[in-house]
């Protein structure tokens, strides 16, 4: 039996109705598929918030079982830092101005203080 004009135009048309259905519901599958990645990717971000917290809370840093006002810097810490002071003005090419706020933060980050002596960093930032 030979297929009459109309009747190839109307399987022509049942086909790309067909077609385009199942493209639709593809992309609809898609975008729940994405909806459910996106999700569990929250929840295992808020999870390792979670945990790092929990795990800041139970680490103990060593100055903070130890007197807050005493922590004494070794001559040889400080000649440490000194130096690594002078590598990173070298290499930021920092100007002058600015050299106290990078000695203060370097000793800052090493002592674990909220204080630092004065004449500790004027050693630090001296020429």
């Amino acid at each position: 039996m030979l297929a009459t004009h109309p009747d190839i135009t109307r399987a022509a048309i049942e086909a790309s109705f067909l077609l385009r259905h199942r493209s639709i519901a593809g992309t609809a599958a898609f975008r729940r598929n994405m909806d459910h990645t996106r999700k569990a990717i929250e929840a295992s971000r808020e999870l390792l918030k979670r945990l790092r917290q929990r795990q800041s809370e139970n680490t103990a840093r060593p100055w903070e079982d130890a007197d807050q006002t005493a922590f004494a810097v070794s001559a040889f810490d400080a000649d440490l830092l000194r130096s690594a002071f002078r590598d990173l003005a070298l290499e930021m090419n920092l100007p002058e101005c600015q050299w106290r706020d990078l000695a203060k933060s370097l000793a800052l980050g090493y002592a674990g203080c909220e204080q630092i002596e004065v004449g500790l960093l004027d050693w630090i930032i001296s020429k």
